[in-house]
């Protein structure tokens, strides 16, 4: 421990990882977004401190996750506070909504971009475990909100999502407003979709990878391809988060410099299943979560999804 310890009074807000994550059900799908609006989020967001790293957006698709897990600390420091070790303190179940932006992390090297490794970046996500809200902020960075995600799971998944906020202006009042479904529909997927949205995977690796691919690319170290093979080795998923927060100054107005934190999934078990049918997703309009003027997301059919079971622990890199 290199800093102060963190100052424990009134009760239970946070605990520090890396965490545990069992029982893990997960559904994933990909929405078509706009790649020029995702390309300027990242670079207002992911800004390297030192102007060493860069983070690109991989094609123009958002990943959508959403499911529930178990979660424990496995911090073998005592809270003097609570009288325990945090990761005697039990578990904790929660769901969550989110969206994933796939980049690729990369450095310049003798006036050439050299892509190092894959991270994935979450704009938003949403809990239902205030724990989980307020460490994920705290520690990680994550940009975790409060929400109300409905799930129902099998071959037919869905999720609503209610979030706290609404419209602005003066006479306005917050509450909890419908922001997206995602419903399950009648028939399969059509090869047609299907092959669109494969098409389009390729096209996220990136012209580095394609030449690579072609043979006519070249190898740094740390590139792209060790990093690809030592993630599936390993069965490492790597993210990346902003973290700032606003201070006294000017009541709010100032905020911390922002730490760029890179965030690691050890997967000790993982399993994927193909949801063979269409999906629709359908977003509200909602000033507070501006999803459409961020990302670019609107209503759309989905070709498919995934079903992910898992069991991995998330720590710092």
């Amino acid at each position: 421990m290199t800093g102060p310890a963190y100052l424990e009074y009134g009760g239970l807000a946070s605990v520090p990882g890396p965490f545990l994550c069992s029982e893990a059900k997960v559904y994933l799908f990909a929405l078509r977004a706009d790649p020029a609006l995702l390309a300027d989020l990242c670079s207002k967001v992911l800004v390297d401190p030192h102007g060493v790293t860069s983070y690109t957006p991989l094609g123009e698709f958002v990943l959508l996750s959403f499911g529930s897990m178990t979660v424990r600390s496995l911090s073998k420091e005592r809270s003097a506070y609570f009288a325990t070790t945090y990761a005697d303190m039990g578990s904790s179940p929660e769901r969550h909504a989110a969206f994933w932006i796939p980049t690729a992390a990369a450095h310049r090297a003798d006036h050439v971009e050299l892509i190092d490794r894959i991270a994935l970046f979450i704009p938003a996500m949403w809990v239902d475990n205030p724990v989980s809200l307020v460490g994920g902020r705290e520690i990680y960075g994550i940009a975790k909100q409060w929400g109300e995600p409905a799930i129902t799971t099998g071959d037919r998944p869905s999720c609503s999502l209610d979030v706290f906020g609404g419209t602005f202006s003066r006479s306005a009042t917050s509450g909890y407003h419908r922001l997206f479904d995602l419903t399950a529909g009648d028939g399969p997927h059509t090869g047609e979709a299907v092959e669109d949205v494969i098409i389009e995977a390729g096209r996220m690796a990136g012209d580095a990878l394609r030449e690579l691919l072609r043979g006519t690319g070249t190898l740094p170290d740390e590139s792209l391809f060790s990093e690809a093979v030592a993630a599936v080795a390993h069965r490492q998923l790597r993210q990346v988060a902003a973290r700032q927060f606003r201070t006294p100054a000017q009541n709010g107005t100032v905020a911390t410099g922002v730490d760029l934190v890179e965030l690691t999934s050890t997967f000790e078990s993982l399993r994927a299943r193909l949801l063979r049918r269409s999906f629709r997703f359908d977003l509200s309009s909602l000033p507070s979560h501006p999803l459409d003027r961020t990302l670019g997301l609107a209503s759309q059919d989905v070709p498919f999804g995934l079903e992910v079971t898992a069991e991995f622990v998330l720590a710092a890199s």
